[in-house]
C-alpha cells in the first residue's frame, strides 16, 4: 500500500467506499448513527433487565455491561445500514475485498503471544496477588471481548471512518478524527486517554493499510480479553489502565510491535491482496 495515498483524495479505497453506492447521500451516516443508537440502547436494556444485573456497579460487571450495550450495535448497526445503504452485511464489512478469516486469526494469534507474554511479566514481576473468579465470569471474559472488539472496530473503524472518509476523501483525515471521537468515548485520565486516540489511530491506519477490518478486530479482541480477565481476576481495577508516562510507553509498544510484525509478513506472503 503506498502511504503517500494516505494524505490525498481518493475515492476508490476503503474509507471512501460509500460514496460507490447510488444510494449514498452525505447526511445517511448520522441517521444510521441514531437508528443504530437506539437499537442498541432498546436491545442492550432488554438483554441487561433478563439478567438482572447492576450497570452501577463498579468493576467486573459494570465492564460486562459496556461490552454488552457495544455488542447490541452490531445488529443496529446492521439493520440501519441495510435500510438505508441496501446492502448485505458482507459488505458493510468488508466492501474493497472479503473478509479473510485467515488474517483474522494470524493477527489474534500474533496480538495474544505479544499481551500474553507481557501480562505474565507484569504479574510476575509485581508479586500480585490473583483472585480467581467463577467460571461463569472467566468465560464471559473470554467470549465477550471478541465481539467487543468487533463492535467497536464496526463503529469506529467502520462506519465512523468512512463518514469521514466519504465527507472530507482523504484518508489521513477520516483516520484521525474517528481515534479522536474514539478516545472522547473512554473518558480516562491524560495520559489513558493519549494512549487510547493512539490506540484508535493505529487501529484505523492498519485498517487502512488492509483495507478491512481484520487486523483492528482481532488486535482489539486481545486486547479487551487481557483487560477483562486482569479486571475479572483482581490485577486491575478498571479497563483504563495505567495513567502514567510509564504505561502510555507501554501501550504504544503493545499497539507498534504486532503491527509492525503484521506488515512485514504481508510484504512477505501479501496477506492482504485482494480476493475474488
Amino acid at each position: 500500500m503506498d502511504i503517500s495515498k494516505l494524505f490525498k483524495k481518493n475515492e476508490g479505497d476503503f474509507t471512501t467506499f460509500p460514496l460507490t453506492l447510488e444510494t449514498y447521500a452525505w447526511f445517511k451516516p448520522i441517521l444510521i448513527l441514531i437508528i443504530a443508537g437506539l437499537i442498541a440502547f432498546a436491545l442492550s436494556a432488554v438483554v441487561m433487565a433478563i439478567l438482572r444485573a447492576d450497570p452501577s456497579k463498579d468493576g467486573i460487571i459494570q465492564l460486562i455491561y459496556t461490552a454488552i450495550t457495544m455488542i447490541a450495535l452490531i445488529p443496529g448497526i446492521y439493520i440501519a445500514t441495510k435500510l438505508l445503504y441496501k446492502i448485505p452485511f458482507s459488505t458493510q464489512i468488508a466492501p474493497v475485498r472479503k473478509w479473510n478469516w485467515g488474517i483474522y486469526i494470524k493477527v489474534f494469534i500474533i496480538s495474544a503471544i505479544i499481551y500474553g507474554a507481557f501480562q505474565s511479566f507484569q504479574i510476575l514481576s509485581s508479586g500480585v496477588s490473583i483472585n480467581p473468579p467463577s467460571i461463569a465470569i472467566i468465560l464471559l471474559c473470554l467470549i465477550l471481548p471478541l465481539f467487543q472488539g468487533f463492535a467497536e472496530e464496526y463503529l469506529c473503524r467502520g462506519l465512523l471512518m468512512q463518514t469521514f472518509g466519504s465527507w472530507f476523501k482523504i484518508p489521513i483525515v477520516a483516520v484521525v478524527l474517528q481515534a479522536l471521537i474514539f478516545a472522547v468515548l473512554h473518558p480516562y485520565q491524560l495520559f489513558a486517554f493519549a494512549g487510547v486516540f493512539c490506540t484508535g489511530l493505529f487501529y484505523g491506519l492498519i485498517t487502512w493499510y488492509g483495507q478491512g477490518l481484520e487486523s483492528s478486530s482481532a488486535m482489539h479482541a486481545v486486547n479487551n480479553i487481557f483487560a477483562f480477565l486482569a479486571i475479572g481476576l483482581g490485577i486491575q481495577q478498571s479497563a483504563a489502565g495505567g495513567s502514567s508516562i510509564i504505561s502510555f510507553v507501554m501501550n504504544l509498544v503493545l499497539l507498534l510491535v504486532p503491527i509492525l510484525i503484521i506488515i512485514v509478513l504481508d510484504k512477505k506472503f501479501n496477506w492482504f491482496a485482494l480476493k475474488e
